[in-house]
């Protein structure tokens, strides 16, 4: 015993009742409303069992006779954008508070790895899934098929249109609107976006719904060359700003979907001579916290993302207790006005 693992079958014996009198007392402790017909010395006893042996259930065979594991799946298409982990993070600190752990896989953007992921996640018996779609094609068959089997999920940041699937996004046209209507108000007429990833994504489709609108309130006839779509880890700040510098007229006011995509060229402009926001005001997208601290911080939309990751969680335990909530919840957004954007008076101040 004291060189192996604890069993089930081990703390039956110290108690003298069946494993399945223990699983089920265990079980218990996962389900607080769960009814059990065991006296309440019994369940002391076993408990007491357990903290005397150390024995640690198996999620994996609790969830195999339970049909649950205490264990949520959350699936995010990239560790290295600053963004997913402060929603992850808020995530699984929700789901803890309620008793289950979390299992974290990236899908690096593609479907495909996104594909075998989630059934990965669906072979370990996970109780449900939290997933940032990765929209490489714009295809929602996946999401459809855990809708048909009803697998309870939440989709994050990103979401299907005229899809009955649980998101919890952020209102993005509404934040580009901002963005541009921000620049423009800081006297820029020559207004370029540059995407940083592709246009199947739903988020860019919103910010580029949202900038479009704007110019057009503003009689600024959108000039589909100001249209820069990149991918941003193939392109550096120095090719990108390459290519604003090249366009004829040169934009005087630039909007990025993402604040790498702000710092790549605030940073490249700081190696040619620009200047910043003299000759080009520069708007991200998600407010990370290195927007602050840049030698010109950074002028950026506000998504609220310890919120979001609050808010998926609360709803993903709703749908799995069966209660009512709202499918689709649309957070507000907010401009936050920093250096970038801040023209200099008379006096050499930036206002």
């Amino acid at each position: 015993m004291a060189n192996s693992v604890p069993t089930l079958e081990d703390v039956a014996n110290l108690t003298g009742v069946s494993k399945s009198t223990v699983s089920r007392i265990l079980a218990k402790r996962i389900d607080p409303g769960k009814k059990i017909p065991f006296a309440v010395e019994t369940q002391k006893k076993v408990l007491a069992a357990v903290a005397k042996l150390g024995y640690k259930p198996s999620k994996l065979a609790r969830g195999l006779t339970m049909a649950k594991t205490g264990i949520i799946g959350l699936v995010i298409p990239s560790l290295t954008d600053s963004f997913f982990p402060y929603v992850t993070s808020a995530i699984e600190t929700r789901l803890t508070e309620a008793g289950y752990s979390v299992i974290l896989v990236n899908t690096n953007a593609s479907t495909k790895v996104e594909l075998a992921r989630v059934e990965d996640l669906l072979s370990w018996q996970v109780d449900g899934l939290i997933v940032a779609p990765a929209q490489e094609s714009g295809e929602a068959g996946l999401f459809w098929d855990l809708w048909r089997r009803q697998i309870p999920f939440v989709l994050i940041d990103r979401t299907f249109p005229d899809s009955p699937f649980c998101s919890v996004t952020t209102d993005d046209a509404v934040g580009a609107g901002l963005a541009v209507e921000h620049l423009v108000e800081r006297g820029c007429r020559r207004i370029a976006r540059v995407s940083g990833s592709s246009m199947s994504v739903y988020t860019n489709q919103q910010r580029q719904a949202g900038y479009l609108s704007a110019l057009m309130r503003h009689g600024i006839v959108p000039q589909e060359n100001y249209m820069i779509d990149v991918v941003q880890k193939e392109v550096d700040g120095r090719q990108l700003l390459d290519r604003i510098l090249a366009l004829n007229p040169r934009p005087d006011g630039i909007f990025c979907f993402s604040d790498f995509t702000a710092f790549d060229i605030i940073e490249a402009c700081d190696q040619y001579g620009v200047r910043v926001p003299e000759e080009l005001a520069v708007v991200g997208y998600a407010d990370l916290p290195q927007s602050k601290l840049l030698k010109i911080s950074l002028t950026t939309v506000r998504q609220p993302r310890t919120l979001m990751g609050r808010s998926a969680a609360d709803m993903l335990l709703a749908r799995m207790a069966g209660k009512e909530q709202p499918a689709q919840i649309n957070l507000p957004v907010e401009l936050i006005v920093r250096q970038s954007t801040m023209r200099k008076n008379a006096a050499g101040c930036r206002v």
